[in-house]
């Protein structure tokens, strides 16, 4: 069981894709030494890593999210039970399955997680090639900070 699982998601080959990749490495090198969080590398492949969101009790994912605002917008979502359930994002073929359909699973396998944040950075490029656009540099030393924060948050709470 982990009281935080936080997974990065993306794809470095792809610019800005890779930006929950790199936010991984962060918070590992943060978080390390703290038994009750556990931080996840996943990629492109987040099926893959059903069975880990499932023992979470607080799964935290991180990753672009492309909806045509500025870059380097930074997104914070509480995904409640209605955001997760709501079939208009659920893809019915295993081959572009995403993070709705893993947590929908995760779920109906161990009851987990209870909760879910999602955060994320417009990307201003999904271009091929090994690096992060200046934008995406900038928010994502925010995001850091905002994810570090609402986990010490999480935290405290769960020590009350």
């Amino acid at each position: 069981m982990y009281k935080i699982l936080i997974i990065g998601m993306g794809n470095l080959l792809m610019s800005d894709d890779g930006l929950g990749v790199l936010a991984i490495k962060e918070l590992h090198k943060r978080y390390k030494q703290q038994a009750e969080i556990c931080c996840l590398e996943i990629g492109t492949s987040i099926l893959n890593y059903v069975t880990d969101i499932g023992k979470a009790e607080t799964l935290i994912a991180i990753d672009a999210i492309a909806v045509g605002n500025r870059p380097g917008t930074i997104y914070r979502i509480y995904a409640n039970d209605a955001y997760l359930t709501d079939r208009k994002y659920f893809f019915m073929d295993i081959h572009v399955a995403g993070i709705h359909e893993a947590i929908a699973l995760s779920r109906e396998l161990t009851g987990l997680p209870s909760k879910v944040f999602i955060y994320g950075i417009e990307p201003h490029t999904l271009k091929e090639g090994f690096f992060i656009s200046n934008e995406v540099k900038t928010s994502l030393k925010k995001l850091l900070d905002i994810v570090q924060r609402d986990i010490d948050s999480i935290l405290k709470k769960e020590i009350r």
